[in-house]
């Protein structure tokens, strides 16, 4: 077998990436404009879209994480020319969807006495329901719409991602315009509004991607709602069996970040929408390495699917070289250039002058950030998913929420400590991660 050699799995990367990068830009792009637009309502109120976003967040990132399963599965297929077997998974894949999304509709709902647990202020509490609420319906459809996006990205037509995704943007700036403001004759929802606008663009981007892969000649040879059939539990527990690692992995990650951002709740307003803020922004630039390392697990699961040892290798090491170089040039912008993003969000000076120095924090991490995630999608192309639920894991909570405590709460560092041990969590899980995908690809002989 020809193996692959280094520019050429560089410019595979690249070009998967560019459509992965621009639409989790574009996906992330709306909890930004969120945050814009609630802080135009208030302080509290854009307190409370934090608070409550962080609540919505830790159901989110468990049911991507177990969907998450499917782009390495489908590659792998595709890799093994072993296209026939995609649409059977997919239709197994929407069982699943179905199942998850109630299920998780009804626990986001029943989530709100988290809000007493971590002493939520009085002031910020009754708006951050109003917008949990609000935005909870949004899970019922975004199981599947993260299915039919994964079978997307799984083929390596990753543009389709993008198209929709920009779709989502263009329709949730005047959602979120008529519902929280009132316009057109609609009821002023405020915060409320802001989380029907999430929800239903999620549900219209779900059924268009339906029509897409029904429709275009991408995938309609696929034939992938040519009928229906049962539920077929081995394949659920094989999917499973893949998912649910990653999904406790990115619970754990996400359920952390949300968690330091409850901690925050108990801090002044100013504090949580500075928080809020710095976060909102650090996370809108690791959608780059994000969607970089959904084309390293689709990259490592062809070769995967190919037989080819050292591809898999090359596939994953390429590309956490070139998330290292992103990240470098990302920490320098925020930098240089704090006053650019804060000014994005507020002209509240108090909030602004505590948000400058959060920026920094912020700016520092995105290196373990980067390394880590990029590890991750390498893991998750040879499916080695439970050790990075047990890495994360114990980064994360073993280490990082005890680090955040102590800063904030212990040495009265506030919000900055929070972020310390934010930068410390997430050093200790990418030199784990980087470390098992070194070994398992060095060490053994066919993955």
């Amino acid at each position: 077998m020809n193996q692959q050699t280094k520019n050429y799995h560089i410019k595979q990367t690249i070009k998967l990436s560019i459509p992965l990068v621009i639409s989790q830009l574009t996906v992330m792009l709306v909890g930004v404009v969120d945050a814009i637009m609630a802080g135009r309502l208030g302080t509290i109120q854009l307190a409370a879209v934090s608070i409550g976003g962080a609540i919505w967040a830790i159901g989110v990132m468990f049911v991507l994480g177990i969907l998450m399963a499917t782009p390495p599965m489908i590659s792998e297929l595709d890799g093994a020319k072993e296209k026939q077997k995609i649409a059977p998974l997919v239709r197994q894949l929407m069982w699943l969807a179905l199942i998850i999304g109630m299920v998780f509709f009804i626990l986001i709902r029943n989530l709100t006495p988290l809000f007493d647990l971590f002493g939520t202020r009085a002031e910020v509490l009754p708006f951050a329901i109003e917008y949990l609420q609000a935005i909870s319906w949004g899970i019922l459809s975004f199981p599947m719409f993260l299915v039919f996006r994964y079978v997307a990205d799984g083929l390596s037509h990753t543009r389709m991602t993008m198209y929709i995704s920009f779709l989502g943007l263009s329709l949730n700036i005047p959602l979120n315009y008529v519902l929280m403001f009132g316009k057109l004759g609609m009821p002023a929802l405020g915060v409320a509004g802001c989380g029907y606008a999430s929800a239903l663009s999620i549900l219209i981007q779900t059924i268009v991607f339906a029509l897409v892969l029904a429709k275009h000649r991408w995938f309609r040879e696929l034939q992938i709602f040519s009928h229906l059939e049962k539920i077929d539990m081995a394949v659920i527990v094989k999917v499973l069996a893949v998912g649910l690692p990653i999904g406790m992995a990115l619970f754990a990650e996400g359920g952390f970040f949300s968690v330091v951002t409850m901690l925050a709740s108990r801090l002044e307003p100013e504090v949580i929408a500075a928080h809020q803020i710095s976060l909102n922004f650090a996370s809108l630039l690791f959608m780059v390495p994000l969607g970089i390392s959904m084309a390293i697990t689709v990259r490592v699961g062809n070769a995967l699917g190919r037989k080819s040892t050292h591809d898999t290798r090359q596939a994953g090491m390429i590309g956490i070289g070139l998330i290292f170089v992103v990240q470098l040039f990302l920490a320098g912008f925020m930098f240089l250039f704090p006053e650019i993003v804060v000014d994005l969000y507020t002209k509240d000076i108090n909030v602004k002058n505590v948000a400058l120095q959060l920026i920094l924090f912020a700016a520092i991490f995105q290196l373990s950030d980067g390394i880590q995630v990029a590890a991750a999608g390498a893991l998750r192309g040879i499916k080695d998913t439970k050790f990075l639920m047990y890495a994360t894991a114990l980064a994360f909570w073993g280490f990082g929420f005890a680090t955040s405590w102590w800063f904030c709460f212990e040495k009265n560092m506030g919000a900055a400590g929070l972020w310390l041990g934010l930068i410390l969590a997430l050093s200790v899980v990418a030199v784990l991660n980087f470390w098992r995908f070194h070994k398992k690809t060095k060490i053994e002989n066919g993955i």
